[in-house]
């Protein structure tokens, strides 16, 4: 989930004083930014934690200080709940980064809005790999994960690993996933979001990646839903090959319940029939690529502060029509009325 612009965080803070906080601003977005790449640099990334910073981080028990052991699986068993994942993915959902100050600093707010627009799971970005710590704004987590215990709305941790320091970006998932706020409340599920071009050779990042996801699975266990959140398909295949040749779509299929491809149209194509047919052959790739084994896909489109509503209308009308388990727009701050409009019949399936 790449950075934006100057305006995206002034558009983020007129969305919390639109009618009190509790709706999107409505502005429309453009289409016509020039291309970018789906991983923009971090602000103020500078180098990777070390296994130091990993060592300062588990003596440091806050936050989250309940703890539950998964059943331990092995990767690739069958025996995972698929309604499970279903229930959590499936349906209209929105994206909250850790850019999104605004939203952070009033998280009640937010989660009201969100359950307003149909909303049926918020994605929460805990912390990336160049951050010093594994939770960004902890209270604001617990924040969040309480108001939507309250609201019925479901939450799933996301974490954007670097593939440099693998045994860190494996505590900073766990750490997520074990999280607890003082009430009890903790996220339902955790996606990574496989993305990062920090490791430059990608025969190595695939062998870190597939290492790690397989050590996540077997801390969890084979009954907890896990998601991949994916570079676009369109993307990996067609338009920039080189950037992760031979991506392992049927290896990370084996251990996680649901795929989350960020089909960012607005980075390639413009108008509403390009949005429709970019995200379609996002979705088709996948199914290609994973042929026989039936995975599960959650479609993330936009970018919400650069889509137009007729552009949102042809993502949407896709996305019904390819029968995937759910879809939503990145990110939340940045969704229009226009586009709130198009998106309500994604909550209504």
């Amino acid at each position: 989930m790449g950075l934006r612009s100057a305006r995206a965080l002034a558009l983020a803070m007129i969305a919390i004083a639109t009618a009190g906080g509790c709706v999107s601003p409505d502005v429309v977005g453009t289409a016509e930014a020039p291309a970018r790449p789906e991983q923009a640099p971090a602000i103020g990334a500078g180098p990777a934690p070390s296994a130091g910073t990993l060592a300062r981080e588990a003596k440091d028990p806050s936050p989250g200080p309940h703890t539950e052991p998964g059943s331990k699986g092995s990767p690739g068993e069958t025996n995972r709940d698929a309604d499970e994942a279903a229930e959590v993915y499936g349906g209209l959902g929105t994206w909250i980064d850790i850019y999104d100050d605004e939203a952070w600093r009033h998280p009640v707010q937010i989660v009201r809005s969100m359950v307003d627009h149909g909303v049926r799971t918020a994605y929460l970005q805990t912390s990336n790999y160049s951050r010093n710590a594994p939770f960004v704004h902890p209270e604001g987590v617990a924040a969040f994960l309480d108001a939507a215990r309250r609201s019925d709305l479901r939450v799933v941790a996301w974490y954007l690993p670097g593939f440099r320091d693998v045994e860190l970006d494996l505590h900073r998932t766990l750490r997520a996933i074990m999280f607890r706020t003082d009430n009890g409340s903790r996220f339902d599920s955790f996606a990574l979001d496989i993305e990062s071009p920090e490791v430059r050779n990608p025969w190595v990042r695939t062998r870190r990646l597939l290492a790690l996801s397989e050590r996540i699975r077997r801390e969890v266990g084979t009954e907890y839903p896990l998601g991949a959140i994916v570079a676009s398909p369109h993307r990996l295949k067609v338009a920039d090959p080189r950037f992760w040749p031979s991506f392992p779509w049927r290896r990370l299929a084996g251990t996680y319940d649901v795929f989350l491809p960020m089909t960012y149209y607005t980075y390639r194509v413009h108008g509403p029939r390009l949005a429709s047919w970019y995200t379609a052959q996002s979705v088709q790739i996948i199914r290609q690529e994973t042929s026989g084994m039936q995975v599960p896909i959650h479609v993330v489109g936009g970018l919400s502060f650069d889509a137009t509503g007729g552009e949102t209308r042809g993502f949407v009308q896709t996305v019904r029509r390819r029968g995937v388990l759910g879809a939503s727009y990145y990110t939340f701050p940045g969704v229009t009325r226009e586009q709130w409009e198009a998106l309500r019949a994604l909550a209504e399936r």
